[in-house]
């Protein structure tokens, strides 16, 4: 059992989060990599030079990388990918994801047209996520955690209490801004906001698209339910009594744009970061709670022989003991 001061913690949240992110990034990695010369390579659709002009404006020069030259594009995918699987596993810890957000920041100067708002929502939390208590859980082995040196170890925990907390403030903000920049749109504020988007060619997945959009009160509904809920996440999340109304919401709303409109990536971080406002006394909780549906294993009786080969051998222990 964890300790009282544990479980009203989000470590076991924020570790869910580590290996969600670290998932989504191993997915466009390896749906990059065929594609790496045209996105990352002398001649992609961003100029060589631009790249070159946008680490010079950043003061970034020392992290140039040679994309030009033939394989680098795909090398640096791979390194990419393999740094994102230690970071799912927790390998080397908080060095791992800051070496991760360094990657992906030279990823957003050779090519941020690719990039989607789960890119986004990446970039502004991983930079928390590294000094938060996201490494206990889901590690290879205990000693791939970094521990702060004893003389800052309060410090340490104090950091990383405010580096949680922070993550959870970003989600906030971005939910919340985001529906303010929807409403100085018409189409949200007259409620056909969904009409529109779920009828895109683009977005149009399924053959339910047309006849739901059909529909008067699914629309209005819907888009009016997204404002709201958007609006009301930074404020509801953080009491008990309405938190689990808002997850629920929210997975249901992510859910739905990921069936209808096929946005992956957005739908799967925001869904994952709902974890990290969950403690660690709900997982516990729930964790028991499945395991009482769970078969338990039954201790299989030892043979007679063998449980007196136990007791001579505990006799003759303790009676060398004795002596």
């Amino acid at each position: 059992m964890l300790p009282t001061s544990d479980l009203l913690r989000n470590s076991m949240g924020l570790s869910v989060f580590r290996c969600l992110l670290a998932g989504l990034v191993m997915k466009n990695m390896i749906f990059y990599l065929p594609m790496a010369d045209n996105l990352l390579g002398p001649q992609a659709i961003v100029d060589y030079d631009t790249y070159l002009g946008l680490m010079h404006a950043y003061g970034l020069e020392a992290l140039l990388y040679p994309f030009h030259v033939p394989y680098a594009p795909q090398a640096f995918v791979l390194v990419t990918f393999v740094v994102a699987f230690l970071l799912f596993f927790g390998v080397f810890g908080r060095v791992t994801a800051f070496v991760l957000w360094l990657l992906l920041l030279l990823f957003k100067q050779r090519n941020g047209f690719i990039l989607d708002g789960s890119d986004n929502v990446i970039e502004v939390t991983l930079p928390f996520l590294i000094l938060a208590d996201a490494y206990r859980y889901n590690t290879l082995s205990t000693g791939s955690r970094w521990q702060w040196p004893a003389p800052l170890s309060k410090a340490g925990q104090l950091v990383m209490r405010y580096a949680s907390l922070a993550l959870l403030i970003q989600i906030c903000y971005v939910y919340f801004f985001t529906a303010l920049a929807k409403l100085q749109g018409d189409l949200w504020l007259n409620g056909t906001a969904t009409y529109y988007t779920m009828r895109v060619d683009e977005f149009r997945q399924t053959s339910w698209n047309i006849p739901l959009t059909e529909n008067h009160y699914f629309v209005v509904l819907s888009t009016y339910f997204t404002i709201l809920w958007e609006l009301s996440f930074a404020f509801l999340i953080w009491f008990r009594p309405t938190k689990w109304p808002v997850i629920v919401g929210g997975v249901l709303l992510h859910l739905g744009i990921w069936y209808f409109m096929r946005i992956d990536n957005f739908s799967w971080i925001m869904i994952g970061s709902y974890a990290m406002f969950i403690t660690n006394r709900n997982y516990v909780h729930a964790l028991a709670y499945v395991r009482r549906f769970l078969p338990r294993r039954s201790r299989a009786p030892q043979p007679i022989s063998e449980l007196g080969q136990t007791v001579v051998v505990h006799s003759e222990q303790s009676i060398s003991s004795q002596n």
